[in-house]
């Protein structure tokens, strides 16, 4: 049976290590109007406020609510935000907002179309990444743990259900490390786990000194 991986509190070292999510984000605001106003913008799944930096510095709003599972408010000292949503963000009561946003967290979501669902009823204006099938692989074909990642196109007919025009691009990312062990060290270090339970024959075996990182870019409208 394959197990699935898990997200750990890992933020010490997390915002250093975080090579590709730095990539993501930055790629993700080039999907919203710089030159628009925007009145409320929510994250979702906000983490250590890799993305709000990036928006922050880049768009111009009046109100910003933030919201992610772990109280990581410590983070955000600098950032200046209305509201800091303590929660998952499927059990989340949305209210109306101008754009909800969110980079690379809707791939933990255990029932992506319900929350799809739920922000269409509380936005015209949704923006997002998140990991897709094929992501990680060599973890997932040495240790056998992965998440349930959709395609693009899973993700793609999803949002066309709840949103009228929905633009995409796929991406992909390879980080190379001079050894295996710098590998999985590097996922720890970014709070993905699952194969750390593994035994230590599994660990010692791994080979690969590449990681693979397949992202999708939705930008949705109503």
């Amino acid at each position: 049976m394959v197990k699935k991986m898990n997200f750990d509190k890992q933020f010490k070292n997390y915002d250093q290590n975080a090579v590709t999510q730095k990539k993501v984000a930055k790629k993700l605001l080039t999907f919203i109007d710089k030159s628009k106003k925007y009145d409320t913008i929510l994250e979702l799944g906000c983490g250590t406020g890799i993305f709000t930096k990036t928006l922050c510095e880049n768009l111009n709003f009046t109100h910003l609510d933030l919201n992610d599972i772990f109280n990581t408010q410590d983070f955000f000292s600098n950032i200046s935000y209305r509201d800091f949503f303590v929660e998952n963000m499927e059990t989340l009561t949305i209210k109306n907002y101008s754009l909800i946003v969110s980079s690379s967290a809707f791939q933990w979501v255990e029932n992506l179309e319900n929350l799809i669902y739920k922000t269409s009823k509380n936005t015209s204006h949704l923006v997002f990444s998140i990991y897709s099938k094929g992501n990680l692989v060599e973890i997932f074909n040495h240790f056998g743990v992965s998440l349930d990642y959709k395609s693009t196109k899973e993700i793609y007919q999803i949002l066309k259900k709840y949103y009228t025009f929905v633009e995409f691009q796929e991406d992909e990312f390879t980080l190379e490390f001079s050894t295996p062990l710098k590998a999985l060290k590097h996922l720890k270090e970014t709070g993905v786990t699952g194969f750390s339970s593994s035994n230590y024959s599994l660990t010692k075996s791994f080979k690969s000194t590449v990681l693979t990182y397949k992202v999708s870019y939705f930008s949705c409208k109503n």
